[in-house]
């Protein structure tokens, strides 16, 4: 039986307090998926996002977004009272000022409660390995005023246990862990909810971290620096439909030989974490655990383009065997968009991992045969790195193979229907399902045919993203 779920990540959610949090928003959302049919929730990474908002440049692997955390039931468990609320004007866009403004105070007091009531010791004992250095970063960013950790003094450019020893009692390092716990409660109170619904929850692990994160300062041996900090190479991806002069990330990249050495520790960590709050996991950027793009740095100066790079093995063979050791392939779906070569497809079947195939691409050179596409594959009309379904139409040229083909396809398989603006997000939608794939995946800007103004990504672009979300629409 073919499965249908909705794109929408968590910040999107509406909610009084300016972001999508995992609060009564993500109760009513969970309630409208049921009620419409749908099994499947995606959202994006939940890790605390770095420059950009991007929740695909954490700056920890392992720290949650403490943004997402819900002021109501933070009020419900008596963390906050009435008149400590503060909301943020309600719009159809994130202003991340105002959130953190209005959420910095309300997270101090809260986290003040928690910890007279609460054990935050055993907590961070419970996380130590992966905790304790991202609260010692914290502290230091704290301190610095920035978190360019290759800038500080020399005695704190890397972790240590001392660092933490000496900084576990300041009050930022407190909250900072009270913040994490509370997460940690609240999602696995909305993940207990959609499991006795039946919905599952689909989430992402960036396969890149960002360079000013707790786990590149904490563990600089894994990535490609040189001894003072400095990137060697960055991380991208060459020219494509997304992008003429490729994408330049400004990723460091990882010492794929040391990563093997400490067992892959760094990503299996992560999984581990993820599933214990999603029942399945998209891999972002699956080729890269393939070969990557590598973009050199000349005397550690970040090139403007990514046009320079080269294709650069990874240890797949030891890297997918290691992974089918430890967990179950149901959990996993590769996000293989991107060039694909025979390698990247060969170790994605292997190991028996679901791909993706977006819709929007899929006319580009001749009309589809959409009956015929894999039934392992999900299919999706966009993602969020895609204009919306309307946005796309509107901007695709008259001459286009794209509009010519899927006007094709409408004369010929859907009784001669004539797709415009009003009604393409339907007419896509209907395709996908029409598919020969089992799990069809709609952005929610799609399911309310929402134009490109509510996108919420354009790759290769760094500020003015992750921004949208809804403002209680049905």
């Amino acid at each position: 039986m073919k499965q249908s779920g909705i794109l929408l990540h968590i910040s999107s959610l509406p909610t009084a307090f300016g972001i999508g949090d995992l609060g009564p928003a993500a109760y009513a959302f969970a309630d409208y998926l049921r009620a419409n049919g749908h099994s499947i929730w995606q959202i994006l990474p939940l890790n605390y996002p770095g420059y950009g908002n991007s929740p695909y440049n954490p700056i920890s692997a392992f720290a949650y977004n403490e943004y997402l955390i819900s002021p109501e039931m933070m009020l419900h468990d008596g963390l906050l009272f009435e008149d400590e609320l503060i909301p943020v004007p309600i719009t159809d866009m994130v202003d991340f000022v105002a959130v953190r403004t209005a959420k910095q105070t309300m997270h101090s007091l809260a986290a003040e409660r928690y910890l007279q009531t609460c054990d935050i010791d055993a907590f961070i004992d419970q996380h130590a390995t992966h905790i304790k250095p991202y609260l010692s970063f914290i502290w230091l960013c704290e301190k610095y005023g920035n978190s360019a950790w290759y800038t500080w003094n020399k005695v704190h450019r890397s972790y240590s246990r001392e660092l933490y020893e000496h900084c576990k009692n300041e009050r930022i390092v407190l909250h900072a862990a009270a913040m994490q716990a509370i997460f940690v409660d609240q999602i696995t109170r909305l993940k207990h909810h959609l499991q006795n619904m039946g919905i599952t929850l689909f989430g992402d692990m960036p396969l890149y971290l960002s360079y000013e994160s707790a786990e590149v300062w904490a563990n600089q041996h894994l990535f490609d620096l040189n001894d003072d900090g400095e990137r060697l190479s960055v991380a991208g991806v060459p020219p494509d439909a997304y992008a003429e002069d490729g994408q330049l990330w400004g990723n460091p990249t990882y010492r794929w030989d040391r990563m093997k050495e400490a067992g892959f520790s760094l990503f299996f960590d992560r999984i581990e974490q993820a599933l214990k709050h999603l029942d399945l996991l998209r891999l972002d950027h699956f080729i890269g655990y393939v070969n990557y793009w590598k973009v050199p740095c000349p005397n550690g100066v970040i090139p403007q383009t990514a046009i320079d790079g080269e294709w650069i093995q990874a240890l797949p063979g030891d890297f997918f065997s290691a992974l089918k050791q430890r967990f179950a392939s149901e959990h996993f779906v590769a996000e293989d968009l991107g060039i694909l070569n025979e390698q990247v497809c060969r170790f994605r079947d292997d190991m028996a991992l679901p791909g993706m195939i977006i819709l929007q691409f899929c006319f580009e050179e001749s009309v589809p045969h959409v009956q015929d596409y894999p039934s392992d594959r999900l299919i999706y009309t966009g993602t969020h790195d895609n204009n919306t379904t309307r946005g796309w139409w509107d901007a695709l040229p008259l001459d286009s193979p794209s509009r010519s083909n899927l006007l094709e396809y409408c004369q010929t398989r859907m009784e001669g229907i004539f797709p415009n603006s009003e009604n393409i997000a339907t007419i896509m939608m209907d395709i996908a399902t029409q598919s020969g794939c089992e799990r069809v995946i709609f952005p929610m800007q799609d399911i309310l045919n929402l134009d490109a103004k509510s996108r919420m990504n354009i790759p290769g672009t760094a500020l003015g993203n992750w921004q949208w979300r809804l403002t209680g629409q049905k």
